[in-house]
């Protein structure tokens, strides 16, 4: 009888403490997953920052080099024109040149 009593007690006390280490194991894979999610959000954050930065850099870049060319572009267009709207100057010829 008394073993009876010690073999029920000690199944029981198994049994309570595999329910207690599962439980404890859900609890950490609940902490790990948390934690493994928390990481990644972190991590996808500071990536789209990281492109956010580039991406504004690059369109500066390209903007500048758009707005330089058609300067450029554009003051070549202006000396061209200034000089086709000058007039012929008068030429003219030293006195010590015979004709």
């Amino acid at each position: 009888m008394l073993n009876l009593m010690i073999s029920k007690i000690v199944k029981l006390s198994l049994v309570a403490t595999v329910l207690m280490g599962v439980s404890v194991g859900a609890h950490a894979d609940s902490l790990i997953l948390t934690d493994l999610t928390s990481n990644i959000e972190q991590n996808i954050s500071a990536q789209m920052q990281d492109l956010m930065q580039v991406t504004q850099r690059e369109l500066s870049l390209s903007l500048q080099t758009q707005l330089a060319e058609a300067m450029f572009e554009l003051k070549g267009s202006e000396e061209t024109n200034q000089l086709v709207q000058k007039t012929p100057e008068n030429v003219i010829t030293s006195a010590m040149v015979k004709d």
